[in-house]
């Protein structure tokens, strides 16, 4: 069944903007602002004003070019063990999902602004750390990824996740 449409007016030059942009991620125009709007409705159900959060995302991703990063203050403040940081990200995982944000996107955010991933085709590695607060944060990114239900293999010192396959 056909999905009724409205028409929506944009400036001429945001639609070829858009346009551009969307080829550039191998999208339609269409699916692209499906996807924008879908996101948008999201974050204003969350109580956010959505161009707020991407003004903010975009001084996000600005700092992040200037070594600011994602931490969790507490990680190294307190005492926990290489076990209890696992089941603290095991409970975040789990918590991601329950709320319907995507495990993959929270990960990647986190282990690309801290250094501690690389990305392989579809696949997280999440490589090893030295540095103490890097390897205790390695620690519950993995636990957030079993948390999120998501397939994780661990190597050595190395964890890859692998995304489309479910373990729960």
């Amino acid at each position: 069944m056909r999905k009724s449409r409205k028409t929506i007016g944009v400036d001429a030059e945001y639609a070829e903007l858009l346009k551009e942009i969307a080829r550039g991620r191998g999208m339609s125009i269409a699916s692209y602002l499906r996807r924008l709007i879908d996101e948008a409705v999201k974050v204003e159900d969350l109580g956010f004003f959505a161009p707020r959060a991407l003004s903010e995302k975009r001084a996000e991703i600005l700092l992040s070019r200037l070594g600011f990063t994602y931490s969790l203050p507490d990680i190294l403040s307190k005492e926990y063990t290489d076990e209890e940081l696992l089941s603290r990200g095991v409970s975040i995982g789990r918590a991601i999902v329950e709320l319907g944000v995507n495990p993959l996107e929270v990960i990647e955010l986190i282990g690309v602004s801290n250094q501690l991933i690389v990305i392989q085709g579809d696949n997280i590695v999440i490589l090893p750390q030295h540095e103490e607060y890097k390897r205790r944060l390695s620690i519950l990114l993995k636990g957030v990824a079993k948390g999120a239900g998501l397939n994780t293999l661990d190597s050595g010192e190395v964890t890859i996740i692998i995304p489309g396959r479910r373990t729960i």
